[in-house]
């Protein structure tokens, strides 16, 4: 398993007005601010010998000690803290039963697992406190190089495609700014181009970016590397600002959002509700964006304060929040426990396969067989992976015909696979591929197993045709429907070489069961499927 990294403190527990320094970083207090409504019109108590318990990032402890600080001791609701950063954070909510986590990005609530998050908008959950942006860092001629590429995100993209700059990224499980960071440069490409291309961008990326662990920050050592680095860090080392260039993104903004993601437990119980919402209302209060300037934060609406001119303030809109699809690309592309699947690619075989894809010399079927030595290549041990080929009637009456069950890759299992891959080639044949789709949907379905991705890919060159006994696209839909288990869920993608015509059929017929799929043309296009699969699979 992995090892999710949760840096966690000591918790404190204080009455009212008292505040306790640990080497300059404030880690604990109380809020209080009685009499408030919690949103039914009454007015609810928390015992006063029952804190509101907190698990915070590190980044906002600060704010979180400063604002519920101070209080009378009359109001008696105390606050007691559990810094916890990265991926680890979500598991040490639950832990501890924590009553809220404060997270320093919205989207680590996609990879939450067993906390048991409260569902927006039940009891601010959602609820952004504070921002920072984050900041392309380099040394000045290759800072040079970024503005005369567009000085945006998208720059940096092709900048590092093109081996003309280096990554430089802390840990994306171990915090927010290294999870938002990798994410929002593949999602420049993913705006510009498509889910696919994004995937092979952020892959090709990993393989010379440097990934900073522990505290330090993402600064970069050297010529050439581009650290993305959050404000509040900067603010911290006002030098590292002033030796580099420091851009902040010209087409769009990279953002933390330190984000409210109460516990259903803690929702579901009046008392403990009405306390966390009087601590919600403190912390978006008046004085909660002085309070985040202090600690090198901004305020929920990333708004800076007037004639701060110490960094160049962004402009452009941000980037969206990274969605749970888009947080599986930057794992699974960082960690191979994150690429850990059941697979099952089934390839057409028909003649069509042998024509060259657009843009290279290679064979729609040579491209496959790379795909398939690429993706096995990915798959970490534990993965499941089967490998069929399919046509007319190529076994008995069945139009598909298994080349390698699909078991654990071992190491001879990956080498029965790789012999099984080279061995696939076109040939004179007809398309059985609605009676394949099905097939192959049913055999994962009772392959099935839990707590992994369960796929089915489909390779093929979109048509179904010469097949003397077939299924209708109708008739392909109704089954898919019938043969789908809510509980043995399966994602079938469909790859097509065809035309846009074809690949509207084919999306039609598998509609009902969420199926994907990708129509493709270039060599290029059929590399990026395979590391898409492999980085948390085909979907919207």
């Amino acid at each position: 398993m992995a090892k999710h990294r949760a840096k966690v403190t000591r918790r404190w527990v204080w009455p009212a007005a008292a505040l306790l320094a640990v080497g300059g970083l404030y880690l604990a207090g109380v809020l209080v601010s009685g009499g408030r409504s919690n949103g039914t019109g009454a007015v609810a108590q928390a015992p006063c010998d029952r804190p509101v318990r907190v698990v915070t990032a590190s980044s906002y402890a600060p704010v979180l000690a400063a604002l519920t600080t101070g209080a009378r001791a009359r109001d008696c609701l105390q606050v007691e803290v559990t810094e916890a950063d990265g991926r680890g954070a979500a598991k040490r909510a639950a832990d501890v039963n924590a009553d809220v986590w404060i997270a320093d990005d919205s989207s680590w609530a996609a990879d939450a697992g067993s906390a048991g998050l409260a569902q927006a908008p039940t009891a601010g959950t959602g609820t952004v406190l504070a921002t920072s942006p984050i900041y392309m860092v380099t040394d000045s001629a290759t800072g040079a190089s970024l503005q005369k590429a567009g000085g945006g995100w998208l720059g940096l993209a092709r900048l590092v495609s093109e081996k003309a700059a280096r990554l430089v990224v802390r840990d994306p499980e171990g915090s927010g700014d290294g999870l938002v960071s990798a994410g929002s440069a593949a999602e420049a490409v993913w705006l510009d181009k498509d889910m696919d291309a994004s995937a092979l961008w952020l892959a090709e990326a990993k393989q010379t970016a440097r990934t900073v662990t522990g505290d330090s920050p993402a600064l970069p050592a050297k010529a050439g590397e581009v650290g993305l680095v959050p404000e509040y860090e900067l603010l911290r080392d006002p030098k590292a600002a002033a030796d580099h260039a420091v851009l902040p993104g010209t087409d769009h903004t990279a953002l933390l959002r330190y984000t409210w993601l109460p516990l259903a437990a803690a929702t579901a119980d009046p008392a403990r509700a009405a306390a966390m919402e009087r601590l919600r209302t403190r912390l978006t209060g008046d004085d909660a964006a002085a309070q985040a300037r202090a600690a090198g934060l901004r305020p929920a609406d990333a708004s800076r304060t007037a004639g701060d001119d110490s960094l160049p303030s962004p402009t452009a809109a941000p980037f969206d929040v990274l969605g749970p699809h888009h947080v599986d690309h930057v794992f699974a592309t960082w960690y191979a426990v994150d690429r850990r699947t059941n697979l099952l690619v089934a390839v057409d075989i028909s003649g069509s396969m042998a024509a060259p894809a657009v843009g290279s010399a290679s064979s729609r079927i040579e491209l496959v067989r790379q795909g398939c030595r690429s993706v096995a290549g990915l798959l970490p041990d534990d993965s499941r992976m089967g490998l069929w080929e399919f046509g007319s009637e190529l076994d008995g009456a069945r139009d598909y015909r298994s080349l390698l069950a699909m078991t654990p890759l071992t190491a001879q299992h990956r080498s029965a696979l790789a012999g099984a891959v080279t061995e696939l080639t076109s040939r004179r044949t007809g398309t059985g591929l609605y009676d394949t789709i099905l097939a192959a949907y049913t055999s994962a379905r009772d392959a099935f197993q839990e707590g992994v991705p369960n796929q089915v890919l489909v390779l093929t060159d979109g048509r179904n045709e010469s097949d003397k006994k077939t299924l209708t696209a109708a008739q392909l839909s109704a089954a898919l429907l019938k043969a789908s288990d809510k509980n043995r869920p399966v994602q079938l993608s469909v790859v097509t070489f065809g035309t846009a015509g074809d690949a509207k059929a084919i999306t039609d017929a598998v509609e009902p069961i969420g199926g994907y799929v990708d129509n493709l043309s270039t060599a290029t296009e059929v590399a990026a499927v395979f590391i898409h699969v492999a980085a948390g699979g085909l979907h919207h």
